[in-house]
């Protein structure tokens, strides 16, 4: 039988050339494998921490509907606050996101705030607020820690939709949820890939403008009230917040993986547009422990479910509280991927 002819593969042709080529070539072969290696990417179908966001903009017509549950339980006061707020981001333009909030509170407030035996509830609308995210930088290497990370800007506005003001004093304050202010804010956002670990960074400020309010009104700190029969035109001081997470992601395709994450803010007795204060000032640090699971996914849609829970570490002014949370997050991807998918 005549024999085959074998076919011209790389490993023929390489037998066919003298070693001392070779030799000669691999200079000029290695920064074409090092450019190969460079364009490796780890995209895992995860949704990142619950209050530290991620600097990554969602691509030009992709975007996701976030449900969140926070149930902050405050022991001390016999106070539940339930607040969910609707999220609802998508990418308008390359490295360019709009997200808007829209959030339901539940206020359920008991002794010893109120006298013994006695349980006011109230629900409605809170304070509804916008973000636009300019994503400016984005990393290159999802494997090396030392490289350049994915960072991006948000500008923040918040719209006073939220009750505060004629509060029923009878309902000892569950009726209040807003405080009355237009609130701005700028938050710097960074991300950064380490196979197989994800760290998430922000730190921001808030200004907040004077407001009027009533008796019955609790400042932002949770417990002080204005007296009985007292009205009071309410400087807020500057408020500076900062938070991050580690996730270590043990299936990237699942989008599975356990996260730690820290948060919290400090209001001091100066606001930077409206000078001296006269709110309380405060300041807070919590800890919480969470995780994450994508289920179903596809390139068009992807659904991540999400718990954790929060407790405060350390305060000064402020409440203490422990809240469960949980979330849903419903992906819609467009024809450029979803979020943070590498190039």
């Amino acid at each position: 039988m005549e024999r085959t002819p074998e076919p011209e593969n790389s490993m023929n042709l390489l037998r066919r050339i003298p070693s001392c080529v070779l030799a000669m070539m691999m200079p000029a072969l290695a920064p074409v494998c090092s450019a190969g290696q460079a364009k490796q990417t780890w995209s895992p179908l995860t949704s990142g921490p619950f209050y530290t966001g991620t600097a990554d903009a969602d691509p030009p017509g992709s975007g996701y509907v976030e449900p969140f549950i926070f149930d902050s339980l405050t022991h001390s006061l016999g106070q539940t606050n339930l607040y969910l707020p609707q999220r609802l981001s998508y990418g308008i333009v390359n490295n360019l996101e709009l997200d808007f909030y829209v959030p339901i509170d539940y206020n359920r407030i008991g002794p010893p705030t109120t006298p013994d035996g006695q349980i006011e509830t109230a629900t409605g609308i809170g304070n509804l607020h916008f973000e636009l995210k300019k994503q400016f930088m984005k990393e290159r290497d999802d494997f090396r820690f030392w490289s350049r990370p994915s960072l991006a800007l948000t500008y923040i506005q918040f719209i006073p939709t939220g009750k505060y003001q004629n509060l029923n004093p009878a309902l000892f304050g569950a009726d209040q949820r807003g405080n009355g202010t237009y609130n701005e804010g700028l938050n710097l956002l960074a991300r950064k890939q380490f196979k197989p670990f994800e760290g998430y960074f922000q730190f921001g400020d808030i200004v907040e403008d004077p407001n009027d309010v009533g008796s019955g009104y609790t400042f932002n700190n949770g417990f002080t009230v204005v007296p009985t029969g007292e009205h009071l035109r309410v400087v807020n001081g500057n408020l500076l917040y900062f938070s991050g997470a580690l996730e270590d992601v043990l299936s990237s395709r699942r989008g599975l993986g356990y996260l730690l994450e820290y948060n919290g803010e400090s209001q001091s007795k100066t606001n930077l547009f409206f000078g001296h204060a006269n709110a309380p000032s405060w300041t807070y640090f919590d800890l919480s422990p969470e995780a994450e699971y994508t289920w179903p996914n596809n390139k068009s849609f992807a659904i991540t479910w999400g718990g954790g829970l929060t407790l405060t570490a350390k305060e000064s002014g402020y409440t203490r509280t422990k809240t469960p949370m949980f979330t849903i997050t419903f992906y819609r991807n467009g024809k450029h991927g979803y979020r943070g998918m590498g190039e």
